[in-house]
């Protein structure tokens, strides 16, 4: 006959039975007498074992043993100790492993999670530096791209793995410079503490100075990456905008006023354009075109900076667009000048030029530069959705066609930075998701800053957003503007039926309500909710009765942030806090 031990233990050994069969990812063990569970924990950056062994009632009490022990090479990394101290049971008195299972994936879960909190601030430091793209749609594999004056390199940087050291890979340009060998034989490698490693932009930002010490260049500036303006101020309504953007990104523009207003603004801002191409000097503030001041930078310099639409010559009116896109635009001179320009900075640092890259300079004046040609003109319309247009001839363009054209043909000269207004009308309801795609092709494929003004649909989308206010003008992005909101951009707008002067006073005396804007007299409201949205609901139904005709609760838009903090004093019934 089984005594109590062998009892509870053919019931230890059930429960992990049922439990291992529910989780998958562990199975059962058998050491020091008792039964167990154990499992490979993989936190992308360590991969471990851990072991659980759960003790009966009876080894408890005869022989002092814990209810449960946990053996694994991660304890500096997850704190199990409240597992340990406060172990789960179950019904029958004895500990639960189905409990155990499910509080340890917690605890491993959060492990991961703050894992990814540090990898995503590795993106953020890098974001804050330099050009940088996802690889494969991997956020923490990324091709970081670094900008001096007349040539650029880039490397793909692999961190999945930190605070491991990451996995580097160097292009042909940057391998020109310096070996990945040579680079890995450097004291952050060799130094490098798992504890305390340093941040993977600190390996970028010490490859840009060995790059510029090996070719004798100026190391980069402070904003040499980025389009830079702080405290800018021109005409009456573009007061102190700072911002901060590197290529491949873009800026959404959005006026915080009423439409009477908007021609001033209209106007402003063309004069912003033209101050950042060096067309105006008439503003106050710092403008720096990656690392330069505007002022100093020679009018051969500022040609990679356009405004669009531009004027065109008369000839093209019949011609083709395959045809009009590439009229009196060297292509040639747009291939050669990067390259010439590096390889002449490589041979005053000494360095002598492969045969693969003299054979690439040989070809690239006959059929290879053709060949490169049509490629390069058919990215340029395939990103502004013309490929298929191509054969369609200028003076039939469609004006968002039109448009579209202009885009194309800049990105054949080289841009650094383009900045256009979108007309009003010109995109339709089914031409915002595309046109948005377009953009982010765009900035992506050709790294280039675009600063666009236009509507909502295609604001909101930008990486940043810049709002021009009669109060205050401030950049941020669009997560950023909507959390600014009470209750993180919580509306509920109502419809009334003709409510009373009484029932108005009591709305206005709801505490759960922020702000009251009135979108039609007497009828509809828009309610910006402080806290507790369904409870709002109730206290409206309660409020209103029959008179509620409808309501509906929404994210707030871009639009209802700009309403927020922008409308006309005369359109708000403020509430009295």
């Amino acid at each position: 006959m089984k005594n109590s031990r062998e009892i509870e233990l053919d019931q230890l050994q059930l429960k992990i039975l049922d439990a291992v069969r529910i989780s998958k990812r562990f199975w059962i063990t058998y050491r020091e007498g008792t039964f167990g569970i154990a499992s490979i924990i993989n936190l992308i950056y360590k991969k471990s074992f851990i072991e659980v062994l759960f003790y009966t009632n009876t080894d408890v009490m005869q022989k002092g043993v814990p209810l449960l022990k946990i053996y694994t090479p991660l304890e500096d990394e997850i704190d199990f100790d409240e597992i340990l101290m406060d172990p789960d049971f179950d019904e029958d008195g004895l500990i639960s492993p189905k409990k155990i299972i499910n509080r340890m994936r917690r605890l491993i879960l959060r492990e991961f999670q703050n894992h990814l909190g540090i990898l995503d601030q590795e993106i953020k430091l890098i974001d804050d530096h330099y050009e940088n793209y996802a690889i494969d749609k991997i956020p923490y594999h990324r091709e970081i791209r670094i900008s001096y004056s007349n040539f650029i390199v880039s490397l793909d940087i692999n961190f999945e793995r930190y605070p491991l050291p990451p996995s580097i890979t160097f292009s042909p340009t940057l391998t020109k410079i310096i070996s990945q060998r040579q680079f890995h034989k450097r004291d952050i490698f060799s130094m490098w503490e798992v504890n305390d490693p340093p941040h993977i932009v600190e390996l970028v930002d010490l490859l840009s100075e060995i790059v510029a010490d090996k070719l004798n260049i100026d190391r980069l500036s402070q904003y040499s990456q980025f389009l830079y303006l702080n405290n800018i101020s021109i005409g009456d309504t573009i007061r102190n905008i700072s911002l901060k953007i590197h290529r491949g990104k873009s800026i959404g523009i959005i006026f915080g006023s009423s439409e009477e207003g908007e021609n001033k603004y209209q106007f402003d801002l063309l004069n912003l354009f033209e101050a950042i191409i060096g067309a105006n000097r008439d503003f106050s503030g710092v403008i720096q075109l990656f690392g330069t001041a505007v002022q100093l930078i020679s009018l051969e310099n500022l040609k990679p900076y356009f405004i669009i639409p531009e004027a065109y010559d008369v000839k093209i009116q019949t011609m083709k667009i395959r045809k009009a896109i590439k009229y009196q635009i060297n292509l040639k001179e747009t291939f050669k000048s990067q390259k010439s320009e590096l390889n002449h900075i490589l041979k005053n640092a000494g360095f002598s030029p492969s045969l693969d890259s003299v054979m690439e300079d040989f070809l690239i004046a006959g059929t290879y530069r053709l060949t490169r040609e049509k490629t390069f003109i058919k990215k340029a319309l395939e990103v502004t959705g013309l490929l298929n247009k191509k054969f369609k001839r200028f003076n039939n363009l469609t004006p968002l066609e039109f448009f579209q054209f202009s885009v194309a043909r800049t990105l054949l000269q080289a841009p650094k930075i383009i900045m256009f207004s979108i007309p009003p009308d010109l995109l339709g309801k089914l031409d915002f998701e595309k046109f948005n795609n377009n953009i982010n092709s765009i900035k992506k494929k050709f790294h280039l800053v675009l600063i666009i003004h236009g509507p909502e649909e295609i604001v909101s989308e930008c990486d940043e957003i810049l709002t021009i206010g009669t109060k205050e003008s401030k950049i941020g992005t669009y997560d950023q503007y909507i959390n600014e909101l009470p209750s993180s951009g919580e509306i509920i707008t109502i419809e009334l039926d003709n409510p009373s002067d009484d029932l108005m006073k009591s709305l206005l005396g709801l505490k759960r309500i922020s702000l009251i804007l009135e979108e039609r007299k007497n009828e509809k409201y828009k309610l910006f909710i402080r806290e507790n949205p369904s409870e709002v609901l109730v206290d409206l139904a309660e409020l209103f009765g029959s008179k509620l005709l409808s309501f509906r609760r929404t994210k707030a838009s871009l639009f209802d942030y700009i309403d927020y903090k922008y409308s006309n004093y005369e359109l708000k019934v403020e509430k009295n806090v």
